[in-house]
């Protein structure tokens, strides 16, 4: 059977049983009827809907007076951080009247610094200019004093001879031991040639003193003290020409750099210089024959 059919079979069968119990329950008292389901579903949601407004009336109060409380601290917050700016604003006016005030000072400063800086700067010039004129003035003189015959100098010709001839005495003695090829030069190779030949023999005379004795006599013993008197002599006479030397180049130097202000005679002057540059290499040659000879002589 099918269900719908079995359905209503049995709705009509409690129809049936209904009416036909309905004398037999009743009675002295009335029975209540039965509560209407859908009643007690509508009022079900309306009790429902009924606490649901009263939970949300609770909490738009507890919202509104979450709100008042959050405004009044944030009221309260904003009127701290208004105050907190407002001091931080006076703090910054402070600073920067003091900045102010810094760099009136130092602009002060600086313009005072400026001027004296100008002033310093004047008188640096103003004695630049007074020195220039001094300068000026000191070579007007010497330009004037220039102009007038220089006096010569006192020359003593006697010892400027006798250095002559001890010199060229010392060189001729010097090229006679050394200069082989007779050329007037003595070379290095010359010199270590007769310095070589010279051991040879002192060594073939101290092998066979007697037999060297009979081919040659024994040379003389040096006379140390006229050696070393030699030596002192060529040491002056080396020095006096030094300074002959550095005097003459000196003024030569000085007429040469100077020309365009001092009228001089420079060719004169140039030959003086050459010629006591070569006076003081012969004396230093004169002085290296006399140091060597009393050395040897000494060693001996």
């Amino acid at each position: 059977m099918p269900r719908a059919d079995l359905f209503r079979h049995l709705f009509c069968l409690s129809l049936v049983l209904g009416f036909a119990l309905q004398p037999l329950m009743a009675g002295n008292h009335k029975k209540k009827p039965a509560p209407d389901r859908y009643i007690q579903n509508y009022e079900r949601k309306l009790a429902d809907l009924e606490k649901r407004k009263q939970d949300t009336d609770k909490m738009l109060k507890q919202a509104n007076a979450d709100f008042r409380k959050q405004t009044e601290r944030k009221q309260r917050e904003l009127k701290e951080l208004a105050e907190e700016y407002k001091q931080r604003e006076a703090r910054a006016q402070k600073v920067i009247k003091e900045y102010g005030e810094q760099q009136d000072s130092i602009s002060a400063a600086l313009k005072k610094y400026r001027v004296e800086l100008a002033a310093k700067k004047q008188q640096q010039e103003a004695k630049v200019r007074a020195a220039e004129a001094a300068k000026k003035k000191e070579e007007a003189k010497k330009t004037a004093a220039a102009k007038k015959p220089a006096p010569k100098a006192k020359v003593d010709l006697k010892k400027r001879e006798e250095i002559r001839k001890r010199a060229e005495e010392s060189r001729r003695a010097h090229l006679k031991r050394f200069d082989k090829n007779r050329d007037g030069e003595v070379t290095k190779e010359e010199a270590k040639a007769v310095l070589a030949q010279e051991a040879k023999q002192r060594e073939e005379v101290r092998k066979n003193p007697n037999g060297s004795a009979r081919k040659k006599p024994a040379p003389k013993k040096p006379d140390l003290d006229r050696l070393r008197a030699n030596y002192v002599k060529a040491q002056k006479n080396d020095q006096s020409a030094k300074g002959l030397y550095a005097k003459a180049k000196r003024a030569y130097d000085e007429a040469r750099g100077n020309k365009k202000t001092y009228k001089v005679d420079l060719e004169r002057l140039e030959k003086n210089c050459e010629r006591a540059k070569k006076n003081a290499y012969t004396m230093g040659r004169a002085l290296v024959s006399a140091k060597r000879a009393y050395e040897y002589a000494r060693r001996k």
